[in-house]
C-alpha cells in the first residue's frame, strides 16, 4: 500500500481557462482558508483504498490513520509513504504492517499523488462556503473514483510497481 496526505479546504483552486480571444474569463474565488487534510492509503494492485478527513498533520494523528488500517487489513501488508516528519515508525510498532520511506525529493514514485491530482481536478474552480462543503465535495470526488477499482488500478500500478513485484 501507498499512503500520502492532501491538504484541502476553503480557498479556491482558479486552474486554467479557454475563453475567446479578447474576453478575460471569469471564475468565482473565495480567499479565506479553513483546511482539512485527506490522509489516503491505497493497493494498486486491488484499487482498495482507506481513507480519512484529519485536522492536521502530526505524528499523533498519522499514527490513530494507521492504526485504523490496521484494523481493517489481515496478515502482513506494505505501507510506503514520503518522507514527511509525521511518519513516524513508532506508529507501526504493535501493527501487523511494515514501513517503508520512498526517496526524498520524488512525489513522482507514489501512484497517490495521480489519484491526489484526479481529485484536485474535482475540486477546481468551486467555491465552498464553509469547511465541512468543501468536504462533502472531496468525498463525493473520492467515492466517484472509487466505485470502478478499475480506474483507480490503471491510475495508479505504475510500471515499477508491477516490475517490482514479479
Amino acid at each position: 500500500m501507498f499512503q500520502d496526505e492532501l491538504r484541502a479546504g476553503t480557498r479556491t483552486d482558479t486552474g486554467q481557462k479557454w475563453s475567446p480571444m479578447g474576453y478575460r474569463p471569469y471564475t468565482p474565488v473565495q480567499i479565506g482558508y479553513e483546511s482539512l487534510y485527506l490522509y489516503l492509503a491505497l493497493c494498486p494492485f486491488s484499487g482498495q483504498g482507506y481513507a480519512a478527513f484529519l485536522p492536521k498533520l502530526t505524528g499523533e494523528w498519522f499514527g490513530w490513520f494507521v492504526g485504523q488500517i490496521n484494523s481493517q487489513v489481515s496478515g502482513k501488508h506494505l505501507l510506503v509513504a514520503d518522507g514527511s516528519r509525521a511518519h513516524k515508525r513508532e506508529a507501526f510498532a504493535e501493527t501487523q504492517l511494515t514501513f517503508s520511506k520512498l526517496p526524498p525529493y520524488c512525489p513522482e514514485l507514489n501512484p497517490v499523488e495521480r489519484v491526489f491530482k484526479e481529485v484536485r481536478q474535482g475540486l477546481k474552480a468551486r467555491v465552498f462556503s464553509s469547511l465541512a462543503q468543501a468536504e462533502q465535495r472531496l468525498r463525493a470526488v473520492l467515492e466517484a473514483l472509487f466505485t470502478g477499482r478499475q480506474t483507480v488500478i490503471e491510475l495508479t500500478c505504475f510500471p515499477y510497481i508491477l516490475n517490482a513485484s514479479l
